[in-house]
């Protein structure tokens, strides 16, 4: 039966059915296959193990298994090793493959027993009558063409860990070379039998697909022999499909995991089956689309493929389906008691593996808590790697506030555990610890960075007093710098927080610790590049010079910057106005293609750097990159193109935005297809260019969008057709427009498009229309849009906050309105933010700018008390200002906003007075503030308050010169300004004129730079 049918304390599968069946007896085939087997003992050790109910040969299923390296038999010393050993940059997988070895020894192990799978099957062809195909040799031959599958696989076992596999097998670093070695030794020991062509099998023997290929070829002729004789001797076993399911699951092919997963439900469809008809019966199934007919019963082995391949996708869907398989298995063994479907560790391993890819931690730390609860009774204790699975769940979870601190309390469960001797084994090592940091970092907050930082510094201490499981490696110290790469600027790093602890100095420095401390551990590429990002990302003045200067000292710890290193510093000037930056960009571009292999990455950030300076040629430069790309064998895709056409956009030169859109739908290549970015760009362009058609060829890009298949309109494309719209300014009609447009994303949305989704910019686009609008109505459109708003909010569309901007435009919506209600409807919008800004709703609070627009609501009314009420808006800012809401707090254009309305003001001397007296106190707070200072249009209207409302005479004549040399000290006094002085002071006018024949320069110094805009 072979050496390798069974482990050494359990029944074999085929012993189990000898003893139930009685009809197996002694295999013809023993000889051959026993010396099969002991061929392939040096793959054995880079097999994939699984399962209790069955071992060695027949356990192909998932790759999870530890395996040894055998190099006592590598001969050449020339070995691949396909490792999960953590690289730089990426958490450990913790369920994957350890060591898996393909060297010399191996393929000449697997070309030894194909030499003999050869010889048994000519036996069988010739004596038929004495040797035919069995159970024992058609798994022998399934397990040979599996470990072909393996020397010919391109990228073994690269399941979620994403690793990459560079074989060296006999100088040559590609799986070619492991093909050519096979053949090669294939020919030199069985020439004699070699075909025409010089290949045994013909080429299909030399590509994986043509191995699966060969192995369902196996199988099904076996099935059909088995179908037409019934004969007992050639009956398939679960090791036949487990064969096959390991191959497929290691394949990496697309459908792989389809397949894997339609032998299976043939495998259940055929238990269930038997259990439904009695042991006797041959649990045939009819055939079905979802299922592979089967003739044998799934164990372990047979789930646990599955689970691999579901193990190397990420995404919620698959992780539920590897739970719901889990459970599968659980019930099935409930209800069996039969060990060989028991799940073990590897199955536990792979489904945490899925749903720690999948960032559900919940659920994977529900399965461990049940391990831990009922472990005895599963025959599984929860070990390290489980643990650790675990925390790197909690890593990769969503929930990035609350996954600390269960990071943190597993750490300490760990711990406690390991301390008692209630599970000594899972004393936490180097990966839990960075798991953890990895947690904290990945919270992207500064109290998180801290944190990573914290526990590193405590695992320092801890080595340095002896603990040698806790020696840091490059891994922690990446995991801990991250955490402060993940807020650099996103914190305001410009206001109050000392160097020090700037995110990115924070990082520089622990890169730097690396290389002080008494270990053996050396900042690697990735470790300055986190760094560099960090830089990169920074707002802080200089950034761009210290990540450049960082990336210059590389060399110095013995690092070669590589292509990110660059790109990193590349993408900090991106930021950067000044030519200089593009100048240096130009010349490290050149650097990189001596020193660097070039990417397609390499190229958009360059053109990035182009297309965001303030080079009016940049969109071309941009281009011309683009088409480069192509003389250096790389692929543009839409990506390049976006790029040129975001810079385009950002010139408003949408002729040839378009252009370059038209050729990207012109283009067969798929990965040039336009994305919607593309045409939300080239609508962005038209708003841009102030063309007379702009709205119209906007339209007619958003046309098209809604007629292509491969792309769909979203809310972005909208939001820059509204704001299309609004830029045009060609017609009164643009409000009614606009809000066509969003009337028509809220019907989208309601009719279950999630791509379109009105959100806050579209409703402030729509009512900042509705604010510029001459229509009549258009303020009362403005403030019933402002309350959909908050309606829809209530209703759970979130992305819906009637914030302050939008708030301010239905205020100056009635502002601009001729409405004799303008007053009281802008009193009681900005009553109504008040009431936001106490009762902590999310809606708009009250600003500047939205009193602002009420004080200009009331300066255009005819209404007498013009000064009472804008003083009352004026206490309101003030009381709001002292209370902590800075951006309530009075500008200039509040103070120049009052005079105007208090120049304007009429009604009893009593109102007059009032007016004069507030002007008076707004002026004398502008000519007293440290933070502004009255502008020409404070001047102005300053003027015709002393000329409207004193009494002519010496006091006005006075008051008004004492206005006018002020005036003139500070160089606002413009034309205009003077005109007004004229009408509050005729007689002094005249006497400066008459003194001051050409005015003095001085007298008007600072008009260029005054004004609303600049402050």
């Amino acid at each position: 039966r072979g050496l390798f049918d069974s482990h050494p304390h359990e029944i074999s599968h085929m012993e189990r059915e000898d003893k139930e069946g009685g009809f197996l007896g002694v295999s013809p085939n023993l000889t051959c296959v026993n010396m099969m087997e002991t061929y392939l003992l040096p793959t054995a050790y880079g097999g994939m193990g699984g399962g209790s109910g069955s071992g060695g040969s027949g356990g192909e299923g998932i790759a999870t298994a530890t395996a040894n390296r055998a190099d006592d038999d590598n001969e050449s010393g020339d070995t691949q090793i396909i490792s999960t050993v953590r690289d730089h940059h990426q958490l450990p997988s913790a369920t994957l493959t350890k060591h898996f070895t393909i060297n010399s020894p191996y393929i000449r192990a697997v070309v030894d027993a194909t030499r003999v799978m050869k010889k048994m099957k000519r036996l069988q062809s010739d004596r038929p009558d004495k040797l035919s195909p069995d159970t024992l040799s058609i798994k022998a031959e399934l397990n040979v063409w599996s470990k072909r599958a393996i020397i010919l696989h391109d990228q073994s076992i690269h399941g979620g860990g994403g690793i990459k596999v560079n074989s060296i097998i006999d100088g040559i670093a590609d799986s070619a070379g492991r093909m050519d070695l096979l053949k090669r030794l294939e020919l030199e020991g069985d020439c004699d039998h070699a075909g025409d062509d010089g290949e045994i099998y013909g080429e299909d023997a030399y590509t994986l697909r043509g191995c699966l290929r060969r192995m369902e070829s196996i199988v099904a002729e076996a099935e059909d022999r088995y179908i037409s004789t019934k004969d007992d001797r050639i009956r398939p076993s679960v090791d036949w499909y487990n064969h096959v399911l390991g191959a497929w699951a290691r394949s990496d092919l697309e459908g792989s995991l389809e397949k894997t997963k339609q032998i299976l439900r043939g495998m259940e469809a055929y238990d269930a089956n038997l259990v439904a008809n009695g042991a006797n019966n041959d649990g045939t199934t009819s055939n079905h689309d979802n299922l592979r007919q089967c003739w044998a019963s799934p164990d372990t082995i047979s789930y646990n493929s599955v689970l691999y391949c579901l193990a190397r996708d990420t995404g919620n869907n698959k992780a539920k389906e590897a739970e719901a398989l889990l459970q599968n298995m659980k019930d099935r063994y409930r209800r069996t008691r039969n060990a060989g479907m028991r799940p073990d560790e590897l199955t536990y391993g792979a489904v945490l593996h899925t749903l720690a890819q999948a960032g559900m931690a919940h659920e994977a730390e529900t399965i461990l808590d049940a391990l831990e609860d009922s472990g005895q009774d599963e025959g599984i204790v929860p070990s390290l790697t489980i643990y650790n699975t675990v925390l790197n769940a909690w890593a990769n979870s969503f929930q990035r506030n609350y996954a600390p601190r269960r990071a943190d309390s597993l750490l300490e469960r760990m711990k406690f555990l390991s301390s008692t001797g209630k599970n000594p084994a899972i004393d936490p090592d180097t990966i839990s610890i960075s798991s953890v940091i990895s947690c904290h970092a990945r919270s992207k907050t500064r109290r998180g960075a801290e944190r990573g930082e914290q526990i590193l510094d405590e695992v320092l201490k801890l080595y340095s007093e002896g603990n040698a499981r806790m020696k840091p490696d490059s891994i922690m110290f990446n995991c801990a710098i991250t955490g402060w790469t993940n807020i650099s600027g996103v914190e305001n790093e410009q206001e109050g927080l000392p160097s020090s602890e700037i995110p990115a100095e924070r990082a520089e420095v622990l890169l730097r610790k690396m290389k002080d401390t008494q270990l053996d551990v050396r900042p690697v590429a990735q470790t300055f590049n986190i760094v560099l990002d960090c830089w990169a990302k920074s707002e802080m003045k200089g950034a761009t010079e210290r990540a450049l200067k960082l990336m210059r000292e590389m060399p110095s710890y013995g690092v070669a910057p590589d292509e990110c290193s660059y790109n990193s510093v590349l993408h900090a000037m991106t930021k950067e106005k000044d030519q200089k930056w593009v100048d240096c960009a130009e010349d490290m571009f050149q650097e990189m293609r001596g020193k660097v292999s070039i990417s397609e990455i390499t190229y958009h950030v360059m053109m990035n750097i182009y297309g965001k300076s303030n080079d009016s040629d940049g969109a071309r430069k941009a281009e011309q990159l683009l088409r480069s790309m192509e003389k250096e064998k790389l692929n543009p895709n839409n990506i390049s193109y976006n790029i040129c056409i975001d810079a385009c956009a950002r010139r408003g030169d949408h002729r040839k935005a378009e252009s370059l859109l038209e050729e990207m739908i012109s283009l067969s290549d798929p990965q040039c297809q336009p994305s919607i970015h593309s045409f939300a760009s080239v609508v962005n362009a038209l708003a841009k260019s102030g063309d007379i058609d702009a709205v119209t060829r906007a339209k007619e890009v958003v046309r098209k969008v809604e007629e292509l298949e491969y792309v769909s309109p979203n809310s972005i494309l909208y939001n820059s057709l509204i704001d299309c719209i609004v830029k045009s300014g060609q017609n009164n009609d643009n409000a009614l427009e606009a809000e066509e447009i969003l009337l028509r994303m809220e019907e989208m949305h309601r009719a279950g498009n999630s791509h379109v989704r009105p959100n806050s910019y579209a409703y402030s686009m729509v009512l900042t229309c509705c604010a510029r609008s001459q229509v009549p109505g258009a303020a009362e459109r403005a403030e019933r849009i402002l309350i959909n708003m908050e309606n829809l909010y209530t209703e759970g569309l979130s992305d819906v906050v009637a914030n302050s901007r939008c708030y301010s435009a239905a205020i100056s919506a009635w502002a601009r309105s001729s409405s004799p209600d303008a007053v009281e409807r802008t009193f009681a919008l900005v009553d109504r933010m008040e009431e936001n800004g106490t009762n902590g709703s999310p809606h708009g609070k009250p600003s500047a700018h939205c009193y602002n627009a009420c004080i200009h609501a009331i300066a255009k009314s005819q209404r007498p008390g013009k000064a009472r009420q804008c003083r009352d808006v004026l206490q309101r800012m003030i009381a709001a200002r002292d209370a902590g809401f800075r951006e309530s707090a009075p500008s200039l254009i509040t103070y120049s906003t009052i005079i105007n309305a208090c120049a304007y003001a009429h009604g009893t001397e009593s109102d007059k007075k009032d007016a004069f007296d507030l002007a008076r106190t707004c002026f004398q707070t502008l000519l007293d503030s440290n933070e502004m200072e009255p502008c020409v249009s404070s001047f102005t209207n300053f003027f015709l308050v002393i000329s409207r409302h004193l009494k002519p005479g010496q006091i006005r004549d006075q008051f008004a010169e004492a206005v006018f040399l002020e005036g003139c000290k500070r160089g606002k006094m413009g034309k205009q300004v003077f005109n007004n002085f004229r009408k509050a002071s005729p007689s002094a006018a005249h006497r400066i004129s008459s003194e001051h024949r050409n005015h003095p320069a001085d007298w008007s110094k600072s008009i260029r730079t005054d004004g609303y805009k600049s402050y």
